[in-house]
């Protein structure tokens, strides 16, 4: 009951929106009604006794999304820290995608790598603490499982976060504040700063060396290998 009225107060709230933010307003509910994600209209719509399977469902796409999305920064990460010790930070990145030389190192270096090769590589540049040496193995066999099993919880390695399912509460929880450990780990150690710092942090991925403005809580500014000149907003907290 307390989860319903949750999530009618926060649609009731209807804040004033840009058109670009109608836009993807809009977008987001097409999305998650055909995906079926919209647990709103889950609750609400569908047959009461399909209500149960759709909710785990739901509960099972988001929790798979989250873990991958984790996974692909966490490579993005180390793909940075590898560009920069080949081509080093004099030049943004956006510049650098300008040159063949770059291009054809990410593609046919970097996107061949693994993110345990990639994590090799950089291990052998840089001193890498032993926790995270050990956790990002881990989150590689975790997204492993999600992403290439409909099945996970039926392989010989279940779908867990350190003794925890990540389909539960407290599995999932723990798994997020793990990630963000990592995250800052990677942010303080490569990008000199920390997310509780970045509040107005030059893209140093960009040529045009502009400050963007965010909300500390939810995102940290950070450069990226993005070919374009705006800066990424990477969501490192939850």
């Amino acid at each position: 009951m307390l989860e319903t009225q949750h999530y009618d107060k926060r649609m009731s709230v209807t804040p004033r929106l840009t058109k670009k933010q109608r836009e993807l307003v809009a977008e987001l509910g097409h999305l998650t009604s055909i995906l079926g994600l919209d647990y709103g209209k889950i609750m609400t719509e569908a047959d009461p006794e399909a209500r149960t399977t759709l909710l785990e469902l739901a509960k099972d796409q988001l929790t798979r999304s989250g873990v991958i999305l984790k996974y692909v920064l966490m490579d993005e990460f180390l793909s940075a820290v590898i560009c920069w010790h080949y081509f080093g930070k004099k030049r943004g990145f956006p510049d650098l995608w300008k040159t063949k030389r770059f291009k054809s190192f990410n593609y046919f270096i970097l996107e061949k790598l693994y993110l345990l090769q990639k994590l090799d590589l950089v291990r052998s540049i840089h001193d890498i603490p032993k926790w995270v040496s050990s956790d990002l193995p881990a989150l590689n066999e975790l997204r492993n499982g999600i992403a290439h099993s409909f099945f996970p919880q039926n392989r010989r390695r279940k779908p867990e976060w350190k003794g925890q399912s990540v389909f539960t509460r407290e599995g999932c929880d723990r798994f997020v504040e793990d990630m963000q450990k990592l995250s800052e780990f990677f942010v303080e150690r490569f990008w000199g700063g920390s997310p509780e710092d970045l509040k107005d942090w030059p893209d140093t991925a960009s040529s045009e060396g502009k400050h963007v403005t965010h909300n500390k809580r939810l995102e940290t500014a950070l450069p990226t290998r993005s070919q374009g000149s705006r800066v990424a907003l990477l969501r490192l907290s939850v």
